[in-house]
């Protein structure tokens, strides 16, 4: 197997499906989230995905119980948050930062205003006037605390695809066993 350098097809190939594993789990975070809102809000579990599938299916999409819209809202929701990974994923590639949690969270919050301040007043002002915006405000940060791992998944894909190699065993490392009381350094 040819091992794909930083710049290569393979390599962003290989960022952007981790961000987009990192996109569709953060979404099911997201998803996860609103639906323990509404709990706590003591709505349905469904009024979140369904208020995203208005987006898609118009107005009578947003009820308060599970409807042949609701697959549609967490549809969306997996596709919109996925989509923005894979875009995480090819800007952020495989660079670690003690910080990348604070930025996936800070850009979480980035996003969210994006969408609940320029986008949906346009597109759909239903959205931003039924929302719960403080359960959409945590919803977004947690999504970007999970997309800050998509480094990690970039590493995992090129372990497992042979692009990046293991590292050698320790030469200190003794595969005898050990005799009891014996002492090693």
């Amino acid at each position: 197997m040819v091992a794909a350098k930083p710049g290569t097809t393979f390599a962003l190939v290989r960022h952007a499906l981790a961000g987009l594993e990192a996109g569709v789990l953060g979404s099911l975070v997201f998803c996860g989230w609103l639906m323990v809102g509404s709990v706590w809000l003591r709505h349905s579990i469904w009024a979140g995905p369904n208020l995203f599938a208005a987006v898609v299916r118009g107005p009578e999409a947003y009820t308060n119980a599970f409807q042949p819209a609701t697959p549609t809202g967490f549809a969306f929701i997996l596709l919109l948050y996925g989509s923005l990974g894979v875009l995480w994923g090819i800007v952020w590639r495989d660079r670690q930062s003690s910080f990348l949690r604070l930025i996936g969270a800070l850009t979480g919050l980035a996003v969210y205003f994006l969408f609940f301040h320029g986008i949906w007043p346009r597109i759909s002002p239903m959205l931003v006037l039924y929302a719960p915006l403080r359960q959409l405000q945590i919803a977004h940060i947690l999504w970007g605390i999970v997309l800050a791992g998509s480094p990690r998944f970039s590493r995992k894909i090129a372990l497992a695809t042979g692009e990046l190699a293991l590292p050698p065993a320790s030469p200190a490392y003794s595969p005898e066993p050990i005799a009891r009381g014996e002492i090693t350094l």
